[in-house]
């Protein structure tokens, strides 16, 4: 995970999750709406948002270190990587910080409830 970040960020650290988003002029909303949405044509086709790379050595040892299951830390660093895909950055800013941390408890909220 270190070489990842090094190589595709420039950051010579670890991490536990990596998000490299495919698209980078769509706001978020943009990129989960397609542009017939609620036109009653046909559904369009899946797209690629990027790729999210997690480190599931740093995953279990979170798990461990915060006191929940290894399955709960899984979706809280898919949804943070998710969420990166977005547009959505914590690193922007304590605004940026604080609307990603609600998006995330909503994201998980959510995938509780399935």
């Amino acid at each position: 995970m270190r070489e990842i970040n090094r190589l595709r960020r420039g950051k010579d650290k670890t991490t536990d999750v990596l998000s490299f988003p495919l698209e980078f002029d769509l706001s978020p909303l943009q990129k989960i709406l397609p542009k017939n949405a609620g036109s009653g044509r046909k559904k369009s086709p899946p797209i690629a948002l990027g790729e999210i790379v997690i480190s599931i050595d740093t995953l279990q040892k979170q798990a461990k270190e915060i006191g929940h299951s290894e399955k709960d830390e899984f979706y809280r660093l898919l949804v943070h990587g998710f969420l990166h895909l977005l547009g959505y950055d914590h690193e922007r800013g304590e605004e940026e910080e604080n609307i990603m941390k609600l998006k995330e408890d909503e994201c998980l909220e959510i995938l509780q409830g399935l």
